[in-house]
């Protein structure tokens, strides 16, 4: 199951993405504004990775739920706000892999959202993995 869940990132992120016309890349923008311009193959890759990377960020928060009943509460309510942002920057790449694996047909406007969702799930995860005790 986890091949079929790579080989569906790597189709469902770059070449779906293009329907409605023959482009040749994808342009996307990090949350602080930088452009980044990728072919259809290299967003897929870059697609996977941050699937990846997100779900290795959540099991790090599973592993360490208990934990955090003990650490400052700053530093809980921190971590808590960045969680609650990672969940809701990624849903379309977790809504993405959801509806490929039961079947569903990808609706046009969320591999849209995705283009833009990715780079801020990157980021996101990023965040909550930096402040993970």
């Amino acid at each position: 199951m986890r091949n079929r869940v790579y080989r569906m990132m790597r189709t469902a992120g770059g070449g779906c993405l293009c329907l409605l016309a023959a482009c040749t890349t994808i342009t996307t923008h990090k949350p602080s504004g930088e452009e980044i311009v990728m072919t259809q193959e290299e967003f897929a890759r870059y697609v996977e990775h941050v699937f990846r990377f997100h779900n290795q960020v959540m099991g790090e928060l599973i592993e360490v739920g208990d934990e955090r009943k003990d650490e400052d509460t700053d530093e809980i309510t921190r971590l808590e706000a960045a969680e609650k942002k990672m969940v809701r920057v990624c849903e379309p790449l977790n809504e993405l892999v959801s509806e490929t694996l039961s079947g569903e047909n990808v609706g046009l406007q969320l591999k849209l959202d995705l283009i833009d969702a990715v780079p801020a799930c990157e980021e996101a995860s990023q965040t909550v993995e930096d402040l993970i005790p």
